[in-house]
Order: C-alpha cells, then sequence, then structure tokens
C-alpha cells in the first residue's frame, strides 16, 4: 500500500468529522479521561485554518496543544477588512494616504482581504456556517461576464462565438483532463485572442497564469473533489469570524507575534526556536505554514528537509497575489452580476456585494503572478491601471469611462471629494505569506503532494493547503482537510508508540 492509499484509510473524512460534534468535542469532567493517554506535548505552527482545525482535533482527544502564529491574528489567509480596525499593524495594507480610515469603506456587507467565497455547498466550510445556521448566497444563480477583446458580454450575448466556447469547452473538460503534463495555455490550444480569457479562468483563478499552471494535477484534483461545484457567499459575517467561532476551544491555546525560526527534530524532543531566541520544546510538531515559508528557507529544519520534499516542494510555485477592494458611487457593471472575467490588468473581478448589499457598488479583484508584482510596484497609484482597464470596458452613452468616473472617495469637511476609497492587500509583501496559493508547475507530478506531506521520524508532520490531496489544493476545503489528515497522522503515530 503505498503512502496515498494509507493517507485515505487514516482520514476519518472532513464532512463526515465536521458534522459530527460529538467526535469534536472536548472530554467533560464525568469522562474518565483522555480518549488518548499521551504524556507528551504538541505544538503547531500556524493559526489558519489548517493549524486550527489540527489543533481542535487533537484538543478533543485530550492531547496537550499549542499553537504559535507569527503574525498578530488568527485565521491565516482568511481575513476581513471589519476586523483589522481591532488590529494593530496594519503596514501590510495598500491606502491611499496615511490619514485614509478604514472606516472610509462604506460597504454594507463583510469585505474579505483573503478568500471570499465558499466553493461546494456541502463542502466542508459550508457546513461550518450552515451550523451557525447563516445565510448562504447562491453565487452560480447570477450571470457571469466574459471579455474577449475590448467587449464584455455575458454567455447567452457571446453565444456561438468560437474564442468564448472553446474556453469554456476547455474548462468544463478539465476536471477530466487525461493529457500528459502541460501548461493551461498549451493544453487549452486556444487562440490569441482568448487568452486573456483562458488566463482569467485557468490561470489566475488557480493562482498564477495560463502559461505557468499544469492541466495534468490541476484535472485531476478537481476530478477528486467529493462536494459539488457550487459558489457560495456568506450573506451577513466575515469568514473568519465562522473560523474563529468554529474554533471557539482553540482560541486560548493560541500565542500570537510567535515567529518559529528553526526546528531541530534529532533529539529526544523537538526544539523550536523563535524569532526572539526563547526556545519551545515539543514531543511532537505539526507545521502548518504557508508553502512560500518553507521554500524561502524562513524556517530552518535541523537536520534539514529530505530531498524527495525539497524536490517536491520546487515543483510548486507562490507567485506575487494583491487583493484589491474598490468602493464605487454606482454599479455600473451590472447588480446582477457575479463575476467579469477575462481582464489584463486584473484577470477576474467580483461582485462581492451580490445578494448581500443594498448598494451593491463594490469591486473586488485578486491578482496573481507578474500582474500582481506591477501592481505592488505602484504601491498607492496601484487604482489608476484599475480604473483605466474599468474605463475601456465600460462607457456611457457619451463614451465616457465609468471606472474614473464612478469611483467613490472621501468628503472633506469642506464637502468636496479627496482622495478615491480603496484599500489593496499586498499579500506577496506580507513576511509571513510572502504570495498567494500554491499551484502545481508543469515539472509537479502527482506523487509530489505527498511527498511535500511526509512526516520527519514520526515527529514533524505538515499541513496546509498545498498538502492536500482530497482535490481542495489551494483553498479553504483542503486547507481544513490537510489539518484533519496531519492531525490523524500524528494520532496513528502515538497509537504506534513512535
Amino acid at each position: 500500500m503505498n503512502r496515498r492509499e494509507l493517507l485515505k484509510q487514516l482520514g476519518l473524512g472532513l464532512a463526515a468529522s465536521a458534522a459530527l460534534p460529538s467526535f469534536l468535542s472536548a472530554c467533560t469532567k464525568d469522562d474518565p479521561g483522555p480518549e488518548i493517554p499521551y504524556d507528551g506535548n504538541v505544538v503547531i505552527i500556524g493559526a489558519g485554518a489548517a493549524g486550527m482545525f489540527a489543533a481542535d482535533i487533537l484538543r478533543s482527544k485530550g492531547i496537550q496543544v499549542t499553537v504559535l502564529e507569527a503574525s498578530n491574528q488568527m485565521g491565516g489567509r482568511i481575513q476581513s477588512l471589519r476586523n483589522q480596525n481591532e488590529q494593530p499593524n496594519l503596514d501590510r495594507l495598500v491606502r491611499p494616504s496615511d490619514t485614509f480610515q478604514l472606516s472610509s469603506v462604506g460597504a454594507d456587507f463583510p469585505v474579505e482581504m483573503g478568500a471570499e467565497v465558499i466553493y461546494g455547498s456541502n463542502s466542508s466550510f459550508a457546513t461550518f456556517a450552515n451550523s451557525f445556521g447563516l445565510p448562504l448566497v447562491d453565487v452560480d444563480a447570477a450571470p457571469a461576464r466574459y471579455i474577449l477583446g475590448t467587449e464584455q458580454k455575458t454567455a447567452a450575448e457571446w453565444g456561438n462565438d468560437a474564442d468564448f466556447v472553446a474556453v469554456q469547452n476547455f474548462m468544463q473538460g478539465l476536471p477530466g483532463y487525461s493529457g500528459g503534463a502541460a501548461s493551461m495555455q498549451t493544453a487549452a490550444g486556444v487562440s490569441s485572442r482568448a487568452q486573456l480569457l483562458l488566463n482569467a479562468q485557468a490561470g489566475n483563478f488557480f493562482g498564477s497564469s495560463a502559461d505557468r499552471v499544469n492541466a495534468a494535477i490541476v484535472g485531476p484534483d478537481l476530478g477528486r473533489r467529493t462536494h459539488n461545484n457550487s459558489t457560495r457567499l456568506v450573506a451577513t459575517n466575515p469568514m473568519q469570524d465562522i473560523l474563529l467561532s468554529r474554533f471557539s476551544e482553540v482560541k486560548p491555546l493560541v500565542q500570537l507575534n510567535r515567529q518559529v525560526k528553526s526546528i531541530a527534530y534529532a533529539g529526544e524532543k523537538v526544539v523550536l526556536t523563535l524569532q526572539d531566541g526563547n526556545q519551545v520544546e515539543a514531543n511532537k510538531v505539526i507545521v502548518a505554514v504557508p508553502l512560500a515559508i518553507l521554500k524561502a528557507g524562513d524556517i530552518q529544519f535541523s537536520p534539514g528537509l529530505p530531498g524527495a520534499m525539497t524536490t517536491a516542494m520546487s515543483r510548486f510555485g507562490v507567485d506575487a497575489c494583491v487583493r484589491m477592494m474598490i468602493d464605487f458611487k454606482l454599479n455600473f457593471w451590472g447588480s446582477g452580476t457575479s463575476y467579469l472575467w477575462g481582464g489584463n490588468t486584473c484577470p477576474h473581478y467580483f461582485n462581492t456585494g451580490l445578494g448581500r448589499s443594498q448598494f451593491s457598488r463594490t469591486l473586488t479583484l485578486t491578482v496573481f503572478g507578474s500582474r500582481a508584482q506591477t501592481l505592488s510596484a505602484l504601491g498607492r497609484n496601484m487604482l489608476n491601471p484599475v480604473l483605466a482597464e474599468l474605463d475601456t470596458l465600460f462607457k456611457d452613452a457619451n463614451g465616457v469611462g465609468q471606472g474614473t468616473l464612478r469611483i467613490r472617495k472621501v468628503i472633506d469637511a469642506n464637502g468636496f471629494e479627496q482622495e478615491p476609497i480603496f484599500i489593496a492587500k499586498d499579500w506577496g509583501a506580507d513576511p509571513f505569506f510572502k504570495g498567494g496559493i500554491s499551484y502545481p508547475l508543469v515539472s509537479a507530478t502527482a506523487d509530489d503532494r505527498v511527498n511535500i506531506s511526509a512526516p520527519l521520524n514520526n515527529r514533524v508532520f505538515f499541513a496546509g493547503e498545498h498538502t492536500d490531496i482530497s482535490g481542495d489544493a489551494g483553498n479553504i476545503n483542503g486547507a481544513l482537510a490537510s489539518g484533519e489528515r496531519a492531525a490523524n497522522e500524528l494520532i496513528q503515530a502515538i497509537l504506534a508508540g513512535v
């Protein structure tokens, strides 16, 4: 039996475990003792979705757990703009000026700085939202618009346009892709006119560009998903609040601003050295940090990581990532529109107020790769090329671009408009993330994610979206699944006495 098959047998099934509170509930005072007697302690590095789920599973089994988080907040890439008002460190937000206040962003719904949609109405994170009785918005019920050249239309309006049909046929067939290793661009073979649309749906959506993402890995990954392919928005609450509420009993176990710089695992105990020079000892460790942190060597391992693991990591990319939230005075893209696919400056835009805003006048965009690097280098001026692109795509009857005309601005004490209202999160500049999500390069193989997550001496285990083999690498569901897998691997090692 290979390790991939063994991992499937070890997992209890994320959807099942999320729906069974008895499995995840803490031992009560009437219990005879912890379910798994263990004198040792476990340290989890990273308080994102993967780390917190792993901690919750171990805690529920009676195992002593501590979570060390390098940043000043829990949730990983699940961050809400609303919650940033409580955070002392806002230097990684790009704002028009130093005097700009977050309260100037007038959205009447939660604006997410990271993940903003839930994939699968029956997925793990959707189960969390449903358990709180939160209303969800069906994004798929709203039509998207697609860009070819300088025109943007709905699917019905594009009709039988050959380039539009070619891209959509490729995307629909991607879960069943059976060709050899090839970039999305090569595998799709679409015309030059269709390249930007393909890049939006098959490149930027997966964390990079269509000429870099490996269709032979992403396709089968999509085919392995056990949840449906619907897309949902949480109508009323930030996703970060849902995550922290779901793992409320883990929150007291988390220590913030505790950055781990090295892991020595050859002795009787695993020794973690922190940024401040202090050391923490553990019997076992779960590393749930972004892949970019491991690739950059920000955590040093002693002994060094095995060659199979470093080779596997080299076959995955993590690109620059910029996420922007822009307020407008008027929704000129269509209140019932969901996505706008196929831009150049920004490959895809999202009508984030869809179904949950009275005004629906905020666009969000997430850009990866070289386009993100270009925006990042512009700093406070990064809004300009985005507005220029929107001006080209949306004009009034007189040919006036709607982006620049309709951008909402701060009103000063004298009633005059001042700076435009937008916020950007530069994930690539954040030292605790250093980029967006992982994606497979053309050199990647089906076993590389398994090799990335291989435990070290049954003492150091690995979680994170980049290690997911359930088909959800790159999103919240994959992070949660990886946390469950790592926790179960650790439990099996305890039970085996190793």
